[in-house]
């Protein structure tokens, strides 16, 4: 059978125990921990009966099926790898996650294998490091990474008896092994490190040093090394021999630079610590005859990186095992860190041959958490650590003439393996601490017992049990606590306190119970809520009673502090279950036994703040019923409360106001009514004017009502000063909240003038803030209210008359008056000589006087240049327009309109100085969308009269005979192609530009091609075809004006016209062509102001798409379908 049928054998016929070769390694099943949650308790006493005890087996002895190719001499396992030794000197290293992959390690030796043995092989807790060692001294080390052991020269000649590793191994990352401590079958202990990653032909043994040396000689079969876990480098070192024990506590050295310790000028790591010890070491002898030893330590915490420190130790003797417990603290050199050793006799094993039962010791021990492991000849035991009783007890299945040679334990694991020299057993251990608890419950250590409790069948035992126990022994208290989780019937624990009087631990009984309730036993909770409540109060009025009856003060003191504690507890009940207690059942009972304090605490927790501050107020105690009135929230009570706390503590009742921005203080004007004003001392502030304008000012508040009324306390104020009132006044602005004409009444009635004058100034009423001022002879109030219309010259003109005439005539001060009037930028001296008495001298004023002749003629001088350059601008315009008639531009045959791109001379047509042409219908309709309501308007209006006045031309024209003009208004192309050829050929026609000093555009007009007509109108010149003009309007009469000679008329042909050879003369044209010049000119001004492309009007359009929606569909009517 192979290996791989061996595990399967194993899965199949065993659950819970470990076993070799599963893929998941060896598999221990972890204890089921008890959660509370899972507890099924009730009131009854009733529990889950289907939690039934685990009866199944602890330790169980499974043999490993594998057949060993040859004899085996030692084994080893730590962390899942176990490696074999064989008697041929070769390993075999199996990694329990995978089983089915064995190992053959070579281990070298120049000795045949009848001459030697592997002795010892000693594992690191990592599994990493393997020290194999042999009764002839030769020493190997393997690596988990090698296939081959290599030889530790530096150790020849010394066998290994024990090896201590260092656990700060166990977390770091290094290959090294770090220091480690060996001990020998001659005493010497020795401080090593080795080093599998070294260079080629460089030995692993970094360095090899002895540290201590045991007198008299003997093995030192256990070595173990401890640090404390809160004194770094502090260091514990526990040897064994087979009679002795000994401790080494020290501190422990650096080490040489790069880890490496060695040398004549270096010092072992461990040098200084058992330097301590070399004269007279201390040490625990056991007599006996026993060769071998062994020494175990158990941590808690197993598992790798992690593993804690040693928490109990064992050690095999011949009298028995010594064991204790390891305590780490502040010990020192000569210290111990063993507490409380005992000594287990070895229990007697019964020959099934005798009846007699003989003492056997043991050949090997190994240490878990609540057993010893005893290893015999034939036989395993485990051995109960709490009660020293034998739990499990099983013959070895051996073959004949087979012996047991060990037992290997992986510390990391937790795995126990006996092999022999052809078999391997694995020690299965399954929940251990599953009956831990009774023992603990057996030796009434319950808080123990608890912990280890798996179900709430047990834990409910032990509580009962527990809580028996105390009340037996009168601690009423304790017992409480521990009946209160039990399900012993409520009715049954309470009975019991009462009758024995113990209505303190009745109250803790219900505390407890009241903890334990679920939130939905409401009518549970209440009940017990509302009896705790009684108790408290009960319990409270019996102090008070004892402490009045009591004669010594000493007892007095004490009553009164356990009072208070008392009382302290209450509220902290009260806050805790305020939600479960009857609102009205608890105020009857608080008011009955007289605890208004505690009333007044439990109204203010579940927020009854009116009670509270009635309370107080009845007391009168309103500094009290004001703290309570700014802790709770509600609006309504302090408008409630707040006109009697108003009357009788304003100033903290406005303090409790400003605290609480969100009041309506137009529901505190009751309140504030009630403010007695009169019993204000002298020079107080007034409480109602502080609240409403902290609420006008800091919280922006704009309801008139409250700004009048704030006005009506500042006029009717007993002082005569109107500053507080003025910065009222002041602070309002133009956006003022309260009535004016109100404020003018109040202010009037309480003879606030300077408010009053300030009022009017607001109205707007300058004249009468003026007046007022200046009939209290406050002049200046007056001056500062004459300047304040500082966009009206004349009307502060006016007022500060008004003044000058007080000063004047009423006061008849000519000297103030000649002051005053330095004091205004408006008034001169001839403005106020009307006031002056028709006799008085002048010598007070003459200086004003001469100044004021002065200043007039400066100003005359002034008038005289302005005249003299207004002439030279009018000279200059005229010189500019005459300019301007002689400008001119050349319009090419090929012109084409910038909007529409036909040929320019086919319409009428606007060129600008920019060089830009537009058709003028063109220019038009690109115009109108942008030209307002009233231009929209407007343009229609000249397109009218232009039509109208041209028909009217039309008629005069043909009044006056001028038949020759007939050719021309019937299309006779030929005619106006002549009168155009005069002026500028045939390649374009040149007009003169008239002078337009206002337009921003330079219209030529040609007149090239059949059927065009010609006509330049002051400066202007526009070509149009006979079907259309610049304005749409434009028929088929186009006149000229000639300036020349003074006469008008219509030039046509080479010779252009004059005033001797017009068409046309009279005065009927001279009347009409006017009108008709200044109809075209403001239609040229509306339409041709400036170019489309060039001014603002493309800025405006820069949101405009370059292609309109009109073009793309006419592009996409083009495509093909």
């Amino acid at each position: 059978m192979n290996l791989d049928e061996i595990i399967e054998q194993h899965l199949d016929s065993s659950q819970g125990g470990g076993l070799l070769g599963h893929s998941n390694g060896l598999i221990t099943q972890a204890s089921e921990g008890w959660e509370p949650n899972n507890l099924v308790l009730l009131e009854s006493g009733y529990v889950n009966a289907g939690l039934v005890e685990d009866d199944s087996r602890i330790f169980t002895l499974a043999k490993v099926d594998y057949q060993i190719p040859s004899r085996l001499t030692a084994m080893a396992v730590s962390n899942n790898i176990l490696v074999m030794a064989m008697e041929s000197m070769r390993l075999l290293r199996i990694n329990l996650d995978m089983a089915h992959e064995v190992e053959d390690i070579e281990v070298p030796t120049s000795r045949r294998p009848s001459e030697v043995r592997i002795y010892k092989m000693f594992f690191d807790p990592t599994g990493r490091h393997l020290i194999i060692t042999t009764k002839a001294g030769d020493n190997y080390y393997l690596w988990w990474e090698w296939k081959k052991a290599k030889l530790l020269p530096k150790m020849k000649g010394i066998v290994i008896e024990s090896i201590a590793w260092r656990r700060s191994t166990i977390r770091s990352n290094e290959t090294s092994t770090k220091e480690l401590l060996i001990g020998t079958d001659k005493g010497f202990i020795f401080e090593a490190e080795l080093e599998p990653k070294t260079e080629l032909l460089k030995p692993v043994d970094r360095y090899f040093r002895q540290v201590y040396q045991i007198v008299p000689e003997m093995p030192i079969t256990g070595l173990r090394m401890e640090e404390f876990p809160a004194r770094p480098r502090q260091y514990v070192v526990v040897a064994v021999t087979p009679t002795r024990i000994y401790q080494f506590i020290g501190s422990v050295g650096p080490t040489a630079a790069g880890g490496v310790v060695g040398g004549s000028e270096n010092k072992a790591l461990f040098e200084n610590l058992f330097a301590n010890y070399e004269v007279n070491p201390g040490f625990l002898e056991l007599p006996g005859s026993l060769p071998y030893s062994e020494l175990h330590f158990f941590s808690p915490f197993q598992d790798l990186p992690y593993q804690g420190v040693a928490k109990t130790f064992a050690w095999l003797t011949g009298p028995g095992v010594y064991h204790g417990n390891l305590v780490f603290g502040s010990q020192t050199v000569g210290d111990s860190v063993i507490d409380t050793p005992q000594l287990l006799p070895y229990p007697a094993t019964r020959i099934e041959s005798d009846a007699s039962a003989a003492f056997e010791i043991p050949i090997a021990i190994a240490l878990t958490e609540f057993h010893f492991i005893l290893l015999y000849r034939e036989r395993v035991r485990a051995v109960n650590q709490l009660n020293d009783e034998i739990m499990f007890d099983e013959l070895i299945p051996l073959r004949a003439r087979e012996e047991v040679l060990g037992m290997s334990v992986d510390t990391t694991k937790n795995t126990f393996w006996i092999y022999t020299a052809s078999s391997i057993f694995e020690l299965v251990i399954t929940k251990e601490d599953r009956d831990v608890w009774t023992l603990y419950l057996e030796k009434k250590q319950y808080d123990l017992a608890l912990q280890y409790t798996k179900n709430p069948v047990q834990r409910d035992r032990v509580l009962t049990l527990q809580a028996n126990h105390y009340f037996a022994e009168g601690q009423y208290l304790l017992s409480a606590k521990y009946y209160a989780q039990s399900t012993v019937p409520f009715e049954e624990v309470a009975l019991k306190f009462v009758e024995r009087d113990g209505r303190d631990a009745l109250r803790s009984y219900l505390l407890f119970k009241v903890d334990k309730l679920r939130k939905v036993d409401i009518t549970q909770k209440t009940i017990i809520c509302t009896w705790l409540v009684e108790i408290y109060l009960s319990k409270m009025n019996q102090l008070e009673d004892q402490a009045a009856s009591s004669a010594a003060e000493s007892d007095v003191q004490n009553l009164q502090a356990e009072q208070s504690v008392l009382e302290d507890e209450f509220k902290g009940f009260l806050e805790t279950n305020k939600m479960y207690l009857d609102k009205k059942t608890t105020y009857k009972l608080l008011a009955s036994h007289g605890r208004t304090e505690q009333l007044l605490f439990y109204a203010i927790l579940i927020g009854d703040y009116e009670r509270v501050i009635s309370h107080w107020i009845q007391e009168k105690n309103y500094k009290n019923a004001l703290d309570v009135l700014s802790k709770q929230e509600s609006l309504d009570t302090y408008y409630r409360f707040s006109p009697v706390l108003m009357e009788n503590a304003p100033y903290e009742t406005v303090s409790a106001w400003t605290r609480q921005p969100h009041l309506n203080p137009r529901n505190l004007i009751p309140a504030l009514l009630k403010y007695d004003h009169s019993s204000m001392e002298p020079g107080a502030q007034n409480q109602a004017i502080r609240y409403l304008s902290h609420v006008v000012t800091n919280l922006g508040n704009t309801d008139p009502a409250i700004h009048n009324y704030l006005l009506t306390l500042y006029a009717r104020q007993p002082t005569r000063d109107e500053s507080a009132l003025l910065t009222f006044l002041a602070t309002q602005g133009q956006t003022m909240h309260y009535n004016l004409d109100y404020a003018l009444r109040i202010c009037t009635q309480n003879d606030r003038i300077q408010s009053c004058v300030n009022i009017f100034s607001s109205m707007g009423l300058y004249g009468e803030a003026v007046d007022l001022a200046l009939r209290h002879n406050d002049l200046e109030l007056a001056r500062i209210n004459a300047d304040k219309p500082e966009d009206d010259d004349m009307l502060r003109k006016t007022l500060w008359l008004k003044i000058a005439r007080h000063v004047v005539k009423d006061k008849k001060d000519i000297k103030a008056a000649m002051e005053f009037l330095s004091n205004s930028d408006l008034l001169k001296i001839e403005d106020i000589l009307p006031f002056f008495p028709d006799f008085v001298l002048i010598d007070d004023f003459k200086d004003e006087i001469c100044k004021a002749l002065e200043e007039y003629n400066l100003h005359i001088d002034e008038l005289k240049m302005e005249m003299d350059e207004a002439t030279k601008s009018a000279e200059n315009i005229r010189i500019d327009v005459r300019e301007l008639r002689s400008r001119f531009a050349v319009v090419a045959s090929t012109e084409r309109c910038t909007s529409c791109d036909y040929p320019l001379l086919t319409r009428q047509f606007y060129i600008f100085p920019c060089q830009h042409t537009f058709h003028a219908d063109c220019l038009i309709k690109n115009l109108t969308p942008f030209l307002t309501t009233r231009q929209l308007r407007r343009l229609d209006e000249l397109q009218e009269h232009i039509q109208h006045e041209m028909q009217n031309q039309q008629k005069l024209m043909l009044m006056n005979g001028n038949h020759s003009l007939q050719p021309l208004m019937a299309g006779n192309a030929a005619a106006a192609l002549n009168g155009a050829d005069g002026a500028g050929g045939a390649g374009g026609l040149s007009h003169q530009l008239m002078g337009q000093t206002g337009a921003a555009v330079m219209a030529l007009g040609g007149a090239i091609g059949a059927g065009s007509k010609a006509m330049v109108n002051g400066g202007v010149a526009i070509v149009g075809t006979a079907a259309g003009t610049a304005a749409g309007v434009f028929k088929d009469v186009i006149f000229a004006e000639g300036k020349e000679g003074g006469g008008m008329g219509l030039g046509l042909g080479g010779g252009g016209g004059g005033g001797n050879n017009g068409l046309l003369g009279g005065d009927d044209m001279a009347v009409v062509v006017p009108r008709l010049e200044l109809l075209r000119d403001e239609l040229d001004d509306l339409v041709a102001s400036e170019c489309l492309l060039c001014g603002e009007m493309m800025i405006k359009t820069i949101d405009k798409p370059f292609v309109s929606n009109e073009e793309l569909d006419l592009e996409l009517s083009w495509g093909v379908q």
